[in-house]
This record gives C-alpha cells, structure tokens and sequence, in this order.
C-alpha cells in the first residue's frame, strides 16, 4: 500500500481532500448529544382509571397488565405506580430487544389482558429512553386577562401540540400543567335526594351520550359530588338538558358548568402558573435539530397566538452546545501542544507543518466516516477523536525521525530515505496498534449498560488509529519531500 500511494500522490491528495470536504459537512450536519443513549428499552403503560382509589387501580387495572406482560420475552423488570384515577405500569427489556419490539410486545400483551379490566378502561402505551428527557420546555402562560390557563391547555392539546409534531424534527411533545378543560357537575344532594335520585342514575343520564366517555367524580364541602368527564364548552347547554327521570333535566339536581378537572398536578414556569409543553426527540435524533426546530416554531406560535405568552423555561441546548464547544476547544488545544512538544523535543520545522497539518485531516476524516455510518457526536465520540490524534502523532512523530535518520546519519537520498525509513517502523508500530485494539476491542461486547458507553468510543479510536496510520504515514512523506 505504501508503494502504491507514494507513486500515486495525486490520487492520495484527491481521497484526503474527499474526506476533508465530508468532514466539514459532517461536522455541521451530524447530531450532537450529550451522550450516547445508553438506557435500556422501557415500555410504559398508563391507565385512566375515574373514581377509582390506589388500591382499586393497583388489583383492578396494574395486576392484571402485569401479569400479562411479565410473560414477555426478555422482560428484566416489571414494576406499577398506582394513585388515585391511576394506573401506571413500566417494563423495562433487555437491550438486545429493539425499542419498537418491545411496544409491538406489550401492546399484544395488553389485547389478551384487556379482557380482565373493567369496562370503559383504555390503556395507552409510551416508550421511554434517553430520548424521552425533554430538549426544550416551553412555557405558555396568559399574556392579559382574555385567556385563562384552562384555555391554554386546551389549545396546546388541540392545537399547538399537532402543529409541533407535524414538523418532522420533532419527535414528540407532551402537554402538562394540570388545567385540563372538562364539563363540571355540580349534583346538589338536597335536590337529587328529593327526587329520588342516586349518583349512578345521574352517571348512566351522562354516559347515555357516549358510553366510552371516562366520568371521576370528587366530593366536595357539603357531600356534594363534581362529576368530571371530558367535553367540549358548546355542549354545555345539552348537557344541562339532559332527561335523568320522566320530567327531570340535570339542571334541576345540579349545576353544570364549564372548567377543568380537579388538579392533582401543576407546573410553575419561570415563576408562574403555566402550561407546559415539553419537546422531545425521537430516538437517535439530535438535540439541537429539535431545539432549533421547535424555536422556530415557537416564534410563528407566538404571532398566532398573541395573547399567550410563550417562554423557554427549561433546555438541554445550553449544556450540549457547551459540551461540543469545549471539546472543540481541547482539541485546538491538544494539536497546539502537540506542535510545541516536537518542536521542544526535535526541534524540526518539517514535524510541525506535518503534525500541524495531519492532525486536523484525522480529524475531518474521521468526522466523515462517523457521517457515512450514521452516527452521531457526543462527548464520548470527542474524547475518542483526541485520545486517537495523540496516538497517531506520537506515531507519526518515530516515522519522520526515522526517515531523517536515513537522510542525514545514512547519507541516502530522498526517495530511499522515505522508502526505507518508513519500512522500517511500520511493523512494529503497527503491530502496537493492533496491540492496542485487541487489548479494548472485548469492551465493545461487554453487554448492557458499559457496552452502550465503551462501544462508540473504542469503535472511533479503533477507527483513527486503524484505518489512519498508513495514511498518516503517506502525508508525512509527501510533506517531508516537499520541504527537503
């Protein structure tokens, strides 16, 4: 190989410029994270459960899902949060189990379970990861007095959240702040006891409009009962007229207005009652695509909706941005370094221009393959790349004293100096390199969590330190021609 480049340094100078040209591509265009997703693939599954206590949820509705999803393939845990109108169940797989494997799993899981719910009780299925931590946090809140936090929910679930998603950035956006809008019932027992009419009559007159529709109910002050379903504020009127006996409206035992459920759950955005809405990206996505996609919607967001205010209250996008700023910077700074110690310890000018120039080459090459075999940049990856540029200097740095040596204590001329002097080194340096490799290269199969962070890592140093060395070794002969 190198007969064939040294007699051929156009066509090396042309693949060096390629991967130089990619790199700069791959450096704007790759996603940048703050590490690697690493957690294994979880599976979530959340139940509405009205009315119903913790322990009713956790017998009625967690039991029988996890039963049912315990019986799964490479499931490792499986554990339930249960409250008050909650059921919340998390399997979490092993990593050999793809994350949309493992939702396709529970939700067959979930069909056979179904039969052991109780009636009206649909479960809905989430996945969770890395990527479920949110990007950016936006916080809406009343910009004057002609909203309401209420509405804001209500318009961030119908409205913003559909238009956000509809953006191909972002992978996924969820609404919170607890002002959920629904149709409140008021039943006044005085009234309702003179009629003689229970709580369960009043239910069934309501659900007669939609027998899927979720009702909870809070007793209040009085013993008198709020039923909560969701609606919609223009039905409130048919609602009031609604026949719980021959002769008797549901207006006539209680008082039925619009508002929102009973909050269990609030969020305070930068230091007031909000709305929130938290952005998130899809698995392998990149954190700052998301971020600058959704700011630019939230400014378009913004002009439609001037009576909301709109805030970032929380992001990831300063740390990562800091995070890739500062590896950056360590690597302008390891090359600087780098280029005084051989100047220090060798005192060539013609090692300097070759390190000064190689290292960034490594550098954009490596960027380029990273691009071609869809990966991403992390601090891992950058600790990798500089780890790597210090080995192959250090490498490169024997194979130019050594063809010095050839030149000036051997008296030889330049061709069979670079020749020799090379020929001589490459051996043995690349049998330490491949030393090097064997020695961390089991690390990429450890398994589990280790795996996930050792595996970009060891396959990027691998990679410089590999793949580069005989390229290194050619461009350091052509700049020590040049400049003999």
């Amino acid at each position: 190989m190198f007969e064939y480049f040294y007699k051929r340094p156009y066509t090396l100078y042309a693949i060096i410029v390629g991967f130089f040209i990619m790199g700069v591509v791959a450096l704007i265009t790759l996603p940048k994270n703050l590490f690697p997703d690493a957690n294994p693939p979880q599976v979530i599954v959340i139940t509405s459960v009205p009315g119903a206590t913790a322990q009713v949820a956790a017998n009625t509705v967690s039991k029988p899902i996890e039963q049912e999803i315990s019986r799964l393939g490479m499931v490792t845990d499986v554990s339930s949060v249960n409250v008050a109108n909650f059921s919340i169940v998390k399997a979490e797989f092993g990593y050999k189990k793809g994350l949309n494997a493992a939702a396709v799993d529970v939700a067959n899981a979930l069909s056979i379970a179904k039969g052991k719910l109780p009636a009206n009780v649909n479960p809905a299925i989430y996945t969770a990861g890395d990527f479920t931590l949110p990007v950016d946090v936006m916080s809406l809140s009343p910009k004057n007095d002609n909203i309401s936090n209420a509405e804001i929910r209500k318009i961030a679930d119908s409205f913003i959240k559909p238009y956000l998603l509809s953006n191909q950035n972002i992978g996924n956006v969820e609404v919170f702040g607890g002002f959920q809008s629904a149709v409140n019932v008021e039943v006044d027992p005085f009234k309702a006891k003179r009629y003689n009419i229970n709580f369960e009559t009043i239910t069934k007159a309501i659900q007669a409009l939609d027998k899927d529709i979720p009702i909870g109910f809070v007793k209040g002050e009085n013993s008198f009962y709020t039923i909560t379903f969701y609606g919609e504020k223009n039905e409130v009127e048919k609602i009031k007229n609604i026949t719980v006996l021959p002769n008797v409206r549901l207006k006539d035992v209680a008082d039925v207005k619009w508002g929102y459920k009973k909050r269990t759950s609030g969020y305070i955005g930068n230091g007031k009652q909000a709305i929130a809405l938290a952005v998130q990206r899809a698995p392998g996505g990149s954190v700052l695509d998301v971020s600058k996609a959704a700011r630019a919607e939230m400014k378009k967001l913004e002009a439609k909706y001037p009576n909301i205010n709109f805030e970032i209250a929380d992001t990831q996008r300063n740390l990562i941005e800091l995070a890739n700023s500062n590896m950056l910077d360590a690597l302008r700074d390891a090359i600087f370094f780098t280029l005084i110690v051989v100047m220090f310890f060798l005192g060539n000018f013609r090692a300097i221009i070759a390190a000064g120039l190689s290292i960034p080459m490594v550098f954009f090459a490596t960027m380029a393959v990273i691009w071609l075999t869809g990966g991403e940049l992390n601090i891992v990856i950058y600790t990798a790349i500089i780890l790597a540029l210090g080995m192959l200097t250090d490498d490169a740095v024997v194979v130019l004293e050594n063809v010095e040596r050839h030149l000036n204590e051997l008296k030889e001329d330049l061709e069979t100096s670079i020749i020799k002097g090379t020929k001589e080194v490459i051996a043995p340096i690349f049998a330490g390199t491949i030393s090097t490799i064997a020695i961390i290269f089991p690390l990429m199969f450890i398994g589990g969590f280790p795996e996930k962070i050792f595996k970009p890592l060891i396959f990027t140093l691998n990679y410089c330190t590999d793949n580069f060395l005989l390229y290194i070794y050619h461009f350091y002969s052509s700049v020590i021609k040049s400049y003999v």
